[in-house]
């Protein structure tokens, strides 16, 4: 190497290092904090003052709001605390090995304790109301829900929690439907009935019909059409309710059982039942309106022919009864024995309360009446005697040189009390003119 070469080297490295060692620093000005960032720091320092008030008041649902919103705001979402985590780790474990609906409301417990700890950690919010839907308790499932998407920061995709929301709206309905069907099954009014209906109105997918529901409307059917020969729509009708009962929000069930009601003449039972078709498909209302109009009308054209038979067996029954009382009153009251008379002017018959021996005596033998006197008026006799009831009639026949005339029609009507026969003699001149008429009366003789 010769002394040139050497001597460059010598002065490079003077040169090298004097490259590698950094000029002194400037003193330079710190910059002024963004108005982001003193903002940031000011929503960081109010949200920790309402997280400590928050943990004493987990409760307060407006301080879990502000909460929520404050972190919305940061431009970072905060770290969750440990703790928070801790409960996150146990909720997962504690769903995993759950098999029951205590289990997994065990763990939604444990992370509602972690979005306490945290109320912007949605995600704990989110497997809080997934724990409580496997519980099968939607109410709090949609409580927690509804935290969650409070909490979700901008931006996130909720299609998978706005699909767990409809699943929780299908899963509750179907729950309140089996518990009314329940209580409607226990006791079958019409006020369960309703409420079901309105339930399965409400339900975007209505629950499928029974197989036994089934079953009994195709055999109403079949029966409708043999009533339709024979006029014996009962057991159509019997069919149908079984059916209503098994599934009591069976639209075309009503329609048809309405039918069948019509055509047996149960038109308030027909009314009722399109009422209640009516809840079903509101969209017929008009239609099926009108058809109630209709068996009103039915109805009362109906209730007004009932009436009018009604009165007429009323009637009918009224005179029988009288008849039978009458009856029975001649049968307890009768004109059988034996009678004294009441002297009055013009009288024709003999005998009285002070001679016994000259009692009439009235009786009966083999469907034969026969009145009897043992002091007669010469020439004269008792015959063409008529019995009915109370009521009893004979003639008095025969000549007496005292009296110009040949008969004596006598009409009696046995007393209330069954102690007296009063009545009306008319006086016949040769039996054919009526000469005159006299008040009679006989006495029984105690």
């Amino acid at each position: 190497m010769n002394a040139r070469s050497i001597l460059f080297r010598l002065m490079l490295f003077p040169l090298l290092c004097a490259t590698a060692v950094p000029a002194p620093a400037q003193t330079a000005k710190p910059a002024a904090p963004s108005r982001q960032q003193v903002a940031d720091e000011a929503a960081r320092k109010q949200l920790a003052a309402y997280m400590a008030d928050f943990q004493n008041n987990p409760d307060n649902a407006t301080l879990r709001s502000q909460i929520v919103a404050l972190a919305k705001t940061l431009k970072s979402a905060p770290a969750i605390p440990q703790p928070a985590q801790d409960h996150f780790a146990k909720a997962a474990a504690q769903m995993k090995a759950a098999s029951s609906a205590d289990g997994f409301k065990a763990a939604a417990r444990l992370f509602e304790q972690a979005a306490v700890e945290a109320p912007w950690y949605a995600d704990a919010d989110y497997n809080a109301a997934y724990a409580y839907a496997q519980a099968a308790d939607y109410d709090s499932a949609k409580r927690s829900l509804t935290l969650y998407l409070a909490a979700v920061r901008p931006g996130v995709d909720t299609k998978n929690a706005e699909e767990m929301g409809r699943d929780l709206d299908r899963q509750q309905s179907m729950q309140q439907l089996q518990q009314v069907l329940q209580q409607f099954s226990a006791n079958p009014s019409d006020a369960a009935r309703q409420q079901i209906i309105k339930l399965v109105q409400a339900m975007k997918t209505p629950p499928d019909i029974p197989e036994d529901a089934r079953g009994h409307y195709v055999m109403a059917l079949v029966l409708v059409r043999e009533a339709e020969s024979d006029g014996n729509y009962e057991r159509a009708i019997e069919q149908y309710k079984a059916a209503l009962l098994a599934a009591p929000w069976w639209g075309d069930a009503y329609k048809k059982l309405a039918d069948a009601q019509k055509a047996a003449g149960q038109y308030d039972d027909a009314i009722a039942s399109l009422n209640l078709y009516q809840l079903t498909q509101p969209s017929e209302a008009r239609s099926s309106q009108d058809e109630i109009y209709r068996l009103k009308a039915l109805a009362q054209v109906d209730n007004e022919a009932k009436k009018q038979k009604e009165q007429e067996q009323q009637k009918l029954q009224q005179e029988q009864q009288q008849k039978e009382r009458a009856a029975l009153e001649g049968m307890q009251l009768t004109v059988e024995g034996k009678w004294y008379q009441i002297p009055m002017p013009g009288d024709y018959f003999v005998g009285g309360e002070s001679r016994p021996d000259c009692d009439y005596s009235i009786s009966q033998s083999h469907g034969q009446w026969t009145i009897k006197n043992s002091c007669p008026r010469p020439g004269w006799a008792i015959d063409d005697i008529h019995v009915q009831g109370r009521q009893i009639s004979f003639r008095l026949s025969g000549h007496d040189p005292g009296y110009p005339f040949a008969a004596v029609r006598v009409n009696f009507s046995l007393s209330a009390d069954g102690k007296s026969l009063d009545g009306i003699e008319s006086i016949y001149n040769n039996g054919t003119e009526h000469l005159s008429d006299h008040a009679v009366r006989w006495i029984r003789r105690e």
